[in-house]
């Protein structure tokens, strides 16, 4: 990341940011992130901090109060408890309990399910916050609310205690009777008494000081007062005095042991704090954003920049206190435009704007969510290049002009395509003629190199360089003429004017000096400004037009594509529909098939064999015909459906039976044929049967299970007596490959007993199977030899 120059953050007024957020900081550590704030250039490290900070945003929004609170570094404390016996004070160890406390609210608040589905970034952020309860329940123990040593934290500091409290009574006691006879006596001033080298004493006046025994503390700067300790109380204090130091040894010995306790959850506890701080500092952006409606913007690697309702956050919160409105600024360089050259009077917002434009990319590269409408688009910059306001240098003995091209030395040296450029007032500081020729060869430099930038300017030739130059637009400020004023309104796409002569007039200059200096000037100078807003104007409806025309033909295409596609896909439905019908009356067929078959049986019964003849042939035919009329239907739909779809079957693609699930890779294709591996088997079958499918990503073992998939309604049972052989046989081995591609595992074969003959052919064809593990007969109540059980 090039940042020129260094001073680039108080140009821009970034440092007036990181101040108003430093301020919304509930830790030091937090302010001292913010001070040593990086600018980014990372899209992934820049994302990740814009959501962190919208997500405590919107929570903000929804008036949560996530319980963060401000707590002391413990960083020294840890460094000196991880020395073996050391003892930290009291006060290191309460601010030890106070964030092991605020890290154990956090993770509470957010064991709650609806929190964590609110604010899945934060409280990520949280759960890396890991504390063993005996190390909050050991602190507790030992610690108050206030952060004082309990006085039952040990059996000996509850004994201590109590002692103290009973002499504490009896001090009372006895030093309210010594001031009650003293002061009878009138031997006391109005104060009576007060404190002395941590005892109560009497104030006593001077002339009775031998009437009071005991031990004098002080005197007043007077003379007149003497501090006494009534001689009754003397031996009650020493008493609390030794009671007081048994005490302090005592919590000592507590500490020390609370330390050895603590000692091993040190890196746990610099965790936390870090844990802490981060959260913090997601806080401050937050809370900032919330004060001046920051939002999270579109955001794109490449360098871009697209803004809409964007106003400048400083301007923001300098005016909260008058009420002055901010007007918000849209910027979009449409096309290959890269630059913009903004004209305009002067105190018409120019630099404002060119100054909002560097603040919000600042902003938006170190984490910061940005003023501007959420639509707006971010581009990442990797050098930021600024030249505003007077570089005069007297260290280096440099001239205000001087200063401003050694900027652009080094810029024009090290800009290039991932570049922002600011300019403010390009040009100025020189003799106009010069100034603006230096001015536009840099121009025409750095748009060379493909930077990005914003550049002000009153110059007429950089304004009529931006007309004609690919990749620079014009810019202006608007300015109402009628009442002289600015409105600080941007627009894209034209030049604007100084409007030096009318600003002269309304500051009241003699109308003799501005006429004088009009016809200094000549027509001519305003003749080009006229004709630069005219033919801006003019392209920038051309560019409209042709945009508007561009995205009409878009839209007709895509539209055209839309019909092609639903008028296809309106055929195939119709086809699939005269498919069902066809289908339907299929299964007529095949049930009359079935009632036809009894009625055979009957007939044979009556020994009518030329009629039961006769009626198989007729019912042959009949089905022969929806079967030839159903395939013939099916084989249009199928075809219109592969002619519709952008993929085509090829070697290695995967796809399934169109009238099944089971799934196989194609391993040939021969004319109108493939031969797919399903499983364990290679099958051979009509491409017009299949239909693509995603490959299965799992492992070679889940594959291979998943090309045997059970059908919906799967059959594991088939009764062939009553049929010829030939259709018995038929029958059976659809049966057969239909079950194995199903993935059944055990299957029922009903032949009858007989003479046995149906029984051999089943068997016959069953050895043909190499999937067929176990054959056998069931016992005789379930069928006996008329039924063969076949196990996959």
């Amino acid at each position: 990341m090039l940042i020129y120059p260094k001073d680039i953050k108080e140009k821009l007024e970034y440092n007036k940011v990181i101040d108003f957020i430093s301020s919304e900081c509930l830790t030091e550590m937090a302010k001292g992130y913010f001070q040593d704030l990086e600018i980014l250039d990372d899209l992934g490290r820049i994302v990740q901090l814009i959501e962190e900070t919208e997500e405590y945003r919107k929570a903000l929004e929804r008036g949560e109060n996530i319980p963060l609170a401000s707590f002391d570094s413990v960083t020294e404390d840890v460094g000196l408890l991880r020395k073996e016996g050391y003892v930290l004070d009291i006060d290191s160890i309460r601010n030890i309990y106070h964030i092991v406390t605020i890290g154990l609210e956090l993770t509470k608040y957010f064991q709650e399910v609806d929190k964590v589905k609110l604010n899945p970034l934060v409280s990520s952020i949280v759960s890396h916050i890991v504390i063993d309860k005996s190390l909050n329940d050991e602190i507790d123990r030992v610690l108050d609310e206030e952060g004082d040593v309990r006085p039952n934290a040990s059996e000996e500091l509850m004994k201590i205690s109590k002692s103290i409290r009973t002499k504490e009574r009896e001090l009372d006691r006895v030093f309210s009777d010594e001031l009650d006879v003293y002061k009878s006596k009138g031997f006391l001033v109005d104060t009576m008494e007060s404190l002395r080298n941590g005892r109560r004493v009497l104030t006593v006046a001077v002339e009775y000081k031998r009437r009071i025994p005991g031990i004098i503390h002080d005197e007043s700067s007077t003379g007149k007062t003497l501090y006494i300790e009534p001689e009754k109380v003397i031996s009650i204090n020493h008493t609390l005095a030794n009671l007081y130091a048994e005490r302090r040894h005592e919590v000592y010995k507590i500490l020390r042991a609370l330390c050895a306790f603590i000692r091993p959850y040190a890196d746990s506890l610099l965790m936390i704090q870090h844990t802490l701080v981060k959260l913090d500092t997601i806080r401050a952006k937050a809370r900032f954003a919330y004060r001046i409606n920051a939002v999270k913007p579109i955001i794109q690697q490449k360098p871009i920049f697209a803004f809409k309702m964007a106003y400048n956050p400083v301007l923001v919160l300098k005016n909260e206190g008058s009420g002055a409105p901010v007007v918000p600024f849209d910027l979009e360089l449409h096309g290959q435009n890269r630059i913009l050259v903004l004209s305009g009077p002067n105190a018409g917002g120019k630099s404002v704007a060119l100054k909002s434009v560097g603040l919000l990319q600042l902003m938006l590269q170190s984490g910061i969510l940005v003023s501007a409408d959420e639509n707006s688009k971010f581009g990442i910059f990797s050098k930021f290049f600024v030249d505003i306001g007077d570089q005069q240098s007297l260290e280096d003995d440099l001239s205000t002009y001087s200063s401003h091209l050694r900027n652009m030395h080094f810029t024009t040296e090290q800009a290039d395509k991932n570049s922002l450029v600011l300019i403010d007032e390009f040009g100025s500081g020189t003799d106009p003629k010069i100034g603006g020729a230096i001015a536009e060869a840099i121009l025409n430099d750095i748009n060379h190199k493909k930077v990005f930038g914003v550049i002000t300017t009153h110059y007429s030739n950089l304004k009529f360089f931006a007309f004609k130059t690919p990749g620079i637009v014009n810019g202006s400020m608007e300015f109402d003429n009628e009442h002289l004023l600015p409105t600080f309104r941007l627009h894209v796409g034209k030049p604007g004017s100084s409007f030096a002569y009318e600003i002269a007039q309304k500051i009241g200059l003699s109308q003799q000096i501005v006429k004088y200096a009009r016809h200094k000037t000549g027509k001519n100078e305003k003749a080009i400004d006229e004709m630069l807003t005219t033919l801006m104007a003019e392209k920038k409806e051309y560019e409209e037009k042709l945009a508007s025309l561009i995205d009409k033909q878009d839209r007709l295409d895509r539209l055209i594509q839309s019909y092609e596609q639903m008028n296809t896909d309106l055929d195939i439905k119709k086809q699939k529909i005269k498919l069902q019908a066809k289908e339907a009356v299929a299964q007529s067929v095949i049930q009359q098939n079935q009632e036809a078959e009894r009625l055979l049986r009957e007939i044979r019964t009556v020994k009518d064999e030329e009629q039961a003849l006769q009626a198989a042939i007729d019912l042959k035919k009949r089905q022969e015909e929806a079967l030839k009329e159903l395939e013939k239907i099916k084989m249009e739909v199928f075809a219109k459906e592969i002619s519709a779809s952008t993929e085509k079957l090829q070697l290695g693609s995967f796809v399934k039976m169109r009238n099944g699930s089971s799934t196989g890779e194609i391993l040939a294709i021969d004319k109108n044929m493939a031969e797919v591996q399903m499983g364990f088997i290679r099958v051979k079958m009509p491409l017009i049967d299949l239909v693509l499918v995603k490959e299965n990503k799992e492992s070679n073992k889940a594959k291979i299970k998943s090309h045997l998939v059970r059908s919906e309604n799967p059959e594991n049972k088939i009764d062939i007596r009553e049929y010829t052989k030939q259709d018995a046989l038929r029958m059976l081995q659809n049966f057969l490959d239909n079950s194995l591609l199903s993935d059944a595992h055990e299957l029922k074969i009903i032949h009858g007993i007989g003479t046995g003959v149906m029984k051999k052919e089943v068997h016959k064809m069953l050895k043909q199977y190499k999937d067929i593990k176990e054959i056998w007969h069931p016992d005789p109540e379930q069928g006996g030899e008329g039924v063969t059980l076949v196990r996959f």
